[in-house]
């Protein structure tokens, strides 16, 4: 008889249980560049009122509480020194392991947007899932990297500030939202107006997250990633941050379960496997009474039978070759296992098209 595994179902309960509130309280990592405090000890803070103001100078306090009032959970604070040649670089190694979410730059050249863009590219190809908003980056193409572009904004008080300082702003905002929202159409309330691209449309094409002047309301034109090159399994879905950050979250939390609940714990039984499989089945029904996925879609995982039948191939049992999907399951390959899923996330209500006849 196969013992269950209850805490795996019951963790995977609790996770989609949360997701939407996980989903708005993101956390942030803010570069500066700042002499100050000659520690360059890395900060992290769970709100406005308790940053050291002592640490930083105004205007990097300032970015700080930027990231705040766009309604980020916690931000990590990087400070690196003024003298600095690879800021970047220096700010990932200080960083170290923590948890990040979204990434970015309070003020950074174009050389240090570039090369975070670089540094989250890398990552993606780790199937790591930390994102970054830059600004004014050249083709980024990374479903990971926001590329703001608007040359300026300006705000209720008159101040403009120029689009690479109010990076920090938009990292609380697409940190905050939750997975049940877009950051499409947001309004910013203590701004006034910003300076458009020449054409909104192209620029969006373009994987530009931009705003735009709204009848005196500035707003956010599309919430769209960089992503440009597209293909049979990175869709043009993958453009919309809202699609992607639903993906990341799936994926932690399977991962994380897998990781910590199951490796090791459990012999690589088909029966176990099941086990598995129909607890992350019911996370994912779960999400789907959410509306994070679409209810009208078979959300599901399974075993990946032909990557598990190449695998035994591979390994001399080249009569697998002639197996039903039953036999493939049965016979389990090592420590491996091979799983597939499909879902569909939904994407929020962005487009309209409505047309009227007269009587």
């Amino acid at each position: 008889m196969t013992i269950g595994m209850p805490s795996i179902d019951i963790t995977f309960k609790k996770l989609a249980a949360s997701l939407i509130e996980r989903s708005e309280r993101g956390i942030v990592a803010l570069i500066i560049k700042d002499d100050t405090d000659n520690t360059y000890a890395v900060k992290e803070y769970k709100s406005a009122l308790v940053i050291e103001s002592d640490k930083f100078t105004s205007t990097n306090a300032d970015y700080i509480k930027d990231v705040f009032t766009g309604g980020a959970a916690k931000v990590i604070v990087v400070p690196i020194e003024t003298a600095s040649t690879d800021v970047v670089a220096d700010a990932i190694a200080a960083l170290g392991s923590r948890k990040v979410n979204w990434i970015g730059l309070a003020e950074g050249t174009a050389t240090e947007q570039d090369d975070l863009v670089l540094y989250i590219k890398e990552q993606e190809s780790l199937n790591k899932t930390m994102k970054a908003v830059v600004f004014d980056t050249t083709a980024p193409d990374s479903q990971h990297v926001v590329n703001f572009t608007n040359e300026s904004v300006t705000y209720e008080d008159g101040t403009t500030v120029t689009g690479d300082k109010f990076v920090a702003r938009l990292l609380g905002l697409l940190a905050s939202l939750p997975l049940t929202r877009s950051a499409t159409y947001y309004a910013f309330a203590d701004l006034v107006s910003v300076v458009e691209p020449a054409d909104l449309d192209t620029a969006i094409e373009n994987g530009e997250f931009v705003l735009f002047n709204d009848e005196g309301t500035v707003r956010v034109a599309r919430s769209v990633n960089s992503l440009q090159t597209t293909s049979s399994t990175v869709t043009e879905d993958f453009k919309k941050i809202i699609v992607v950050e639903t993906l990341d979250q799936i994926k932690e939390d399977v991962s994380n379960v897998f990781k910590i609940e199951y490796i090791g714990r459990f012999k690589n039984s088909y029966d176990n496997q099941v086990l598995l499989i129909s607890s992350i089945n019911g996370y994912l029904s779960n999400l789907s009474a959410d509306d994070i996925l679409d209810r009208n879609y078979d959300n599901r995982t399974d075993v990946n039978v032909e990557t598990q039948r190449a695998a035994l191939i591979a390994s001399g049992k080249t009569e697998a070759e002639d197996w039903n999907d039953q036999q493939i399951k049965n016979m389990t390959y090592g420590s491996n296992v091979y799983l597939a899923g499909q879902i569909k996330v939904t994407d929020a209500m962005e487009d309209i098209s409505f047309s009227v006849e007269l009587a």
